[in-house]
C-alpha cells in the first residue's frame, strides 16, 4: 500500500520529493530542490526511461512524488513501489494545494 500524505510545506523537509509532472508545468514553478522526472511527456506519452532515472537516482530518504494534484503521483508512487520495490508516498493534494497555502515555487534550473 502506497503512503499517503496531505502536502504542506513542513511535510517536503522529510522526503526527496520528485516531480512527475510534464516539463511543461513546471515552467510554472517548482519546489525548491526537487528532482524532476515527467511520468508523461508534454503530449501525454509515458516516459519510458521513468523507472531508469528512479533506479539511478542517489537516494538517502524515502521518496515522495507530487504532480498538479496527486493523482499522477499516486500512479507514480504505485509503480516505483510495485517494480522497484522502494517505499513510495504520494503527496496528496500536489502543487495545487501548496501553492493554495502560500507556499512560493522556484523557476527551474
Amino acid at each position: 500500500m502506497i503512503n499517503q500524505v496531505i502536502i504542506n510545506k513542513d511535510v517536503l523537509l522529510d522526503y526527496k520529493i520528485i516531480d512527475v509532472r510534464t516539463p511543461a508545468e513546471w515552467e510554472d514553478g517548482i519546489i525548491e530542490g526537487s528532482t524532476l522526472i515527467h511520468l508523461y511527456d508534454n503530449n501525454g506519452i509515458l516516459n519510458d526511461d521513468f523507472m531508469n532515472e528512479i533506479e539511478n537516482l542517489p537516494i538517502n530518504q524515502e521518496l515522495a512524488f507530487v504532480c498538479k494534484s496527486g493523482h499522477r503521483s499516486l500512479v507514480a508512487a504505485q509503480m516505483v513501489q510495485d517494480q522497484l520495490g522502494l517505499s513510495s508516498t504520494n503527496l496528496d493534494g500536489g502543487i495545487t494545494k501548496l501553492v493554495s497555502e502560500g507556499y512560493k515555487l522556484v523557476k527551474p534550473c
